[in-house]
C-alpha cells in the first residue's frame, strides 16, 4: 500500500474520525485510557477548549445583540511515552495524530485500533466524516531553493519579482469525487527569525513533538498540506471506515506525487 521513504518530508499527519454524539463519554474514560495504556499510550491528559455559542433565540429581535456564550469541551488526550504519537477524543470525534510517520499501513492500523477502543466501550451508531491530512515540508538543501523540489505550477510568483521581499506564496486546488473532497496545498514561507516550522492556523490542536529535523528552521522554505476527507452519514462499521481511509490516502498520494519535481522524490526517496 505504501513505500517507505527513507528521507520523508512528513513532519506531521491526522486522521479523524467524526460520529454520533456521546454526551456521557467521561463514563467511558477509564476502561478507553486503560486499555490505550496498555497499547503504548500512557500520557494521559484532559483538556477543555472554548466553544463560541450564538444565541439568536426563538425569534430574533430587530437591533438587539446576539448573545455568545463559550461553552467548555472537553478533550481526552492519550500520547505515547515520548509525545510523538496519540489521540485526542472529544464527544463527537476522535483522531490520531504522529510527528513520526513510518508508512501508511502501521499508521491506519494503529488508529483503527484505538477506535475500536472507543466503540466497544461506547458503542458508536453512526459516522459522518473520515479525513486524513498531511504535512510535508521541503527544506532545500544549500545551493537549491524550492522551485527544486515544487512542481512549477505550484510556485505562484516564487521567484519572479526579484526587487521585491518575498513573504509567502500560496497554491491552492480543491477537487471532489462523489462525496470525497480534496484540497491541495503548497505555501512557501520565509522567515527571518529561526524558530517552528509554520502549522496551519486551523491545526492549532497539535499536542505532538515534531522530530528535531524539522525544528527550527529560517530561511525560505515550503509546506506540501494535502487534506481528503469523505462526508455522509453511515451505520458505525469499522471495516468500512477503513477501506475509506485507504481510498482517500490513494488519492491524497497521487496528489502528492503531481506537486512535487521527480528530484524531490528522488531525494525523499
Amino acid at each position: 500500500m505504501g513505500k517507505k521513504m527513507n528521507n520523508a518530508p512528513v513532519y506531521y499527519v491526522v486522521a479523524q474520525v467524526r460520529f454520533n454524539p456521546i454526551t456521557t463519554m467521561d463514563q467511558y474514560i477509564p476502561a478507553i485510557q486503560d486499555s490505550l495504556r496498555k497499547s503504548g499510550f500512557p500520557d494521559f491528559q484532559k483538556q477543555f477548549i472554548a466553544v463560541l455559542n450564538l444565541n439568536f433565540g426563538s425569534k430574533p429581535v430587530p437591533d438587539q445583540p446576539v448573545s455568545a456564550t463559550n461553552m467548555p469541551q472537553a478533550q481526552h488526550i492519550f500520547l505515547d511515552e515520548e509525545g510523538h504519537s496519540g489521540f485526542v477524543l472529544e464527544q463527537m470525534a476522535m483522531s490520531f495524530q504522529t510527528s513520526h510517520y513510518d508508512t501508511f499501513e502501521p499508521f491506519l492500523r494503529a488508529f483503527m485500533r484505538g477506535l475500536e477502543t472507543v466503540h466497544k466501550n461506547a458503542e458508536l451508531s453512526f459516522y459522518e466524516r473520515v479525513g486524513i491530512r498531511f504535512l510535508d515540508a521541503i527544506l532545500p538543501a544549500d545551493g537549491e531553493d524550492v522551485s527544486t523540489y515544487l512542481a512549477p505550477n505550484m510556485l505562484g510568483l516564487f521567484g519572479k519579482m526579484e526587487n521585491r521581499k518575498f513573504v509567502h506564496a500560496v497554491s491552492e486546488t480543491r477537487t471532489q469525487e462523489g462525496r470525497a473532497d480534496l484540497t491541495s496545498r503548497a505555501v512557501i514561507y520565509h522567515q527571518d527569525v529561526s524558530g517552528p516550522i509554520a502549522f496551519p492556523a486551523d491545526l492549532a490542536g497539535q499536542y505532538v513533538k515534531i522530530m528535531d529535523k524539522f525544528n527550527p528552521v529560517s530561511g525560505t522554505y515550503g509546506v506540501i498540506d494535502t487534506d481528503s476527507s469523505q462526508g455522509g452519514r453511515e451505520k458505525f462499521n469499522l471495516k468500512s471506515i477503513e477501506e475509506a481511509f485507504i481510498s482517500l490516502h490513494s488519492v491524497l498520494r497521487e496528489s502528492f506525487d503531481l506537486m512535487v519535481t521527480p528530484h524531490a522524490l528522488n531525494v525523499w526517496k
